[in-house]
């Protein structure tokens, strides 16, 4: 059943939590939601307008529940998507340094920041909430680990990334570099990729477009591209919304079995 709400719930220490400290971490959270549903979404839309639906105190725990407002113009169900996908990633980091799915690195980003503790806040946990809310996952010190080390690059080599581009994640870097973000539908993930400023028109040319990217490529321990230094950008076809259909394929290639039928072909393969 997918989520209806999101949870987040904030430990407290000894102190009481700092009001900036508690309304950053709510923003964090509302803005790794946003990146996911950006990726999720892959096209323009409406996004989620996150509300606070259910606030409490629960012992020595500041209780927030999040949802997003129904609109006529999205489907409801899948305004809440990125919930599933934000606890999903958190409950994996606790097992494995690898990049979940949907998550950027900017995504990974406002992990760490949200599970910091300080100010008062001695851990944050996240669940989903299916009119009663799941287990809860703490964005802990093993969590904000594993993220840091899915987000390092330990092999480096010459390569290629195809994804959607993204304009919207565009940002200035260091020493006038830019970063995109590069979606790979194959893997549900997505790929920092660094740019020098001059080609920016290039980047801006193809935005939301299926490109290839090739330059220097920077994978993790288990073999996730983490980032790619782009040299070279062009753009690939456009993969059609549904696939051909069977009788449109049928005929396409007439001597591929050497005039043989199929069951003969089948036949003589299986002697081989």
């Amino acid at each position: 059943m997918s989520a209806n709400a999101l949870e987040v719930r904030l430990r407290e220490g000894r102190e009481r939590i700092d009001l900036a400290r508690y309304t950053d971490t709510l923003t964090q959270v509302q803005r790794a939601l946003n990146d996911i549903d950006h990726v999720l979404t892959q096209r323009k839309t409406v996004r989620p307008a996150w509300i606070v639906q259910d606030l409490g105190h629960d012992e020595q725990e500041l209780v927030v529940r999040l949802s997003a407002r129904e609109t006529s113009r999205r489907d409801h169900a899948s305004l809440l998507a990125s919930i599933d996908a934000l606890v999903s990633g958190v409950e994996q980091l606790q097992e494995t340094p690898e990049v979940p799915q949907y998550y950027t690195a900017t995504t990974v980003e406002r992990l760490l920041r949200i599970g910091k503790p300080g100010n008062g806040v001695q851990e944050v946990s996240l669940a989903t909430v299916n009119d009663t809310a799941g287990p809860h996952f703490p964005v802990s010190e093993p969590v904000r680990e594993h993220a840091r080390l899915a987000m390092t690059g330990t092999q480096v080599s010459l390569g290629s990334v195809a994804g959607w581009i993204d304009q919207m994640s565009v940002r200035r870097l260091n020493k006038g570099v830019s970063s995109v973000s590069l979606f790979d539908p194959s893997t549900r993930r997505a790929v920092l990729g660094r740019l020098p400023a001059e080609m920016q028109a290039v980047v801006e040319s193809m935005w939301r477009r299926r490109v290839l990217a090739r330059g220097t490529v920077w994978r993790n321990d288990h073999g996730q591209v983490v980032k790619i230094d782009i040299e070279h950008l062009e753009p690939l076809p456009e993969e059609p919304a549904t696939p051909a259909p069977v009788a449109e394929l049928l005929g396409i290639a007439p001597d591929w079995l050497g005039g043989q039928s199929v069951d003969d072909y089948i036949r003589e393969a299986r002697r081989a």
